[in-house]
């Protein structure tokens, strides 16, 4: 009875003392858990302290220069601004009837500057066939049909200038009021229908109501044109070089030539043809040099059809430089 009563009691305290340190294990557990809390939390105070304690504002000297810098990519801006729109043509306002005579006056000078050097059509309208019926356009296409003509004034120059030989195709942009409501109820104006050319070449003007403006918040704006002509290499060389040169900033975006497929011939002479090669003691190798009618011949000023995508960039002008205002919270 008694070794019974002992073994409930060592059985007993057995268990007291597996819940004793299973507590003493869970203690030590939170204890290690809040020193690790502790720090974490005295390591974000430090943090916040330090931050509390900074200031936040920055010094003079360093406004100062900020300020000049500024000021210098302010005017760094203004001046590539300005070089770049130097020589572009602007808008002109004026009345519709004044602008249908100065459209009339404008064509008949291109047709007379023409010359014997380059052939133009006497019925050529340059791309404002819609205008040589004598419609008036709205007031508020006035000043941009203005400016395109004399954009295409300036192409024409070039081209003249260059000597090419046929001016066969001009597209411009329409961006007129009726031919921009012909567009959005989908019946275009038959003015922009495809028009058969001398070289039976289909051009067609398209239609962009946004063509030439600067959209807000944009350095630059474009009008597209596509020119169809007839010239020699020298004068299509000198074209191009007429356009990089030009005051108005004009690219090249494509161009397609079409002409005599043996602008490149070659001549192989007989005794060449049949042995290009000598194998001298079976192992080395002698070429031999062709003579001077077996070589290619190219620059033969050929006459060539050319198509030319291009683009005249319309620069804004420069704003007004405001006084410079403070920083904010700067002292």
């Amino acid at each position: 009875m008694q070794s019974r009563r002992k073994l409930i009691i060592i059985f007993v305290a057995c268990i007291l003392a597996l819940l004793l340190v299973g507590a003493a294990t869970l203690m030590v557990r939170g204890f290690i858990q809040l020193q690790e809390v502790d720090t974490s939390l005295q390591n974000a105070s430090e943090t916040l302290t330090s931050l509390y304690v900074q200031n936040p504002f920055p010094s003079s000297g360093n406004l100062k220069l900020e300020r000049e810098n500024l000021k210098n990519i302010g005017e760094e801006l203004q001046s590539l601004q300005l070089a770049m729109a130097e020589g572009q043509v602007e808008p002109v306002a004026q009345s519709p009837a004044k602008c249908i005579t100065q459209f009339w006056e404008t064509r008949n000078s291109l047709l007379t500057r023409a010359g014997n050097a380059t052939k133009v059509d006497k019925a050529f309208d340059f791309g404002f066939g819609r205008h040589m019926k004598g419609d008036l356009p709205s007031i508020q296409d006035v000043p941009r049909i203005i400016q395109q003509l004399k954009i295409v004034e300036t192409l024409c120059g070039i081209l003249y200038a260059s000597k090419i030989s046929t001016l066969t195709g001009f597209v411009r942009q329409e961006f007129e009021s009726d031919a921009a409501l012909g567009v959005a109820s989908g019946k275009p104006p038959s003015a922009t229908g495809p028009v058969k050319t001398g070289a039976d070449i289909m051009v067609k003007n398209t239609v962009d109501p946004a063509a030439g403006l600067i959209p807000a918040g944009q350095l630059y704006g474009r009008w597209r044109f596509v020119l169809q002509f007839t010239a020699h290499e020298s004068a299509l060389m000198k074209v191009l070089n007429g356009f990089s040169s030009s005051p108005v900033f004009i690219v090249v975006t494509r161009m397609e030539i079409k002409g005599d497929e043996k602008v490149f011939d070659r001549k192989e002479a007989e005794a060449v043809a049949a042995k290009s090669a000598e194998i001298t003691d079976g192992a080395s190798i002698k070429e031999v040099v062709k003579p001077r009618d077996a070589r290619v011949v190219c620059g033969r000023d050929a006459l060539l059809n050319v198509k030319l995508e291009l683009e005249v960039y319309q620069f804004a002008k420069p704003q007004i430089n405001e006084p410079a205002r403070k920083l904010e919270g700067a002292k």
